[in-house]
């Protein structure tokens, strides 16, 4: 990775974290958007899958039996494809913070209620896949991980906006 230095003797700075006009991408901020990029792979993945079977790869669980169950839509609409949507609305407002810094407690509000959001659903969705469809996804867990950890992330960065300190 390349670095660079604006002083002698002062330390490196990474390139790759640094706004075009100089401003740095706040560490829970380059965090989270690196899990909603992920968490965009999965589900691109797993909608491709959706409409097409012959690309499901399993290694671990059932992931077929979890792919064809009628929990794995609603209203015609792949949950995939929400998860999806969900990843990119992220990753939008992570960007949206580091590029405009005078929106971020809105944004990382925002963050915080559709990582929560996720989060709850994600957990209802690992519920059914135990203990009603009785299989599970490798691919469904590693997001229900990834959007557990954009919460915990947002959870960080949503107490800093408010201001809340330990007295």
């Amino acid at each position: 990775m390349a670095t660079t230095t604006s002083k002698p003797g002062s330390t490196p700075r990474s390139l790759a974290s640094t706004h075009p006009d100089g401003a740095r991408l706040p560490r829970l901020t380059a965090i989270s958007l690196v899990l909603a990029v992920a968490g965009t792979g999965v589900a691109a993945y797993l909608t491709s899958v959706h409409y097409d079977d012959a690309l499901l790869l399993c290694g671990v669980g059932n992931c077929e039996t979890v792919q064809q169950s009628k929990y794995a839509e609603i209203a015609g609409i792949p949950v995939a494809l929400l998860g999806l949507l969900m990843y990119l609305a992220l990753a939008a407002l992570g960007l949206l913070r580091w590029r405009r810094p005078d929106v971020r407690p809105a944004a990382t509000t925002l963050a915080f209620a559709v990582a929560l959001a996720g989060t709850i659903y994600a957990a209802y969705l690992t519920y059914l896949e135990i203990w009603v469809i009785d299989a599970i996804c490798q691919w469904c867990v590693t997001s229900a991980i990834l959007t557990l950890g954009i919460l915990v992330v947002e959870s960080v960065a949503v107490w800093r906006v408010l201001g809340v300190t330990d007295s």
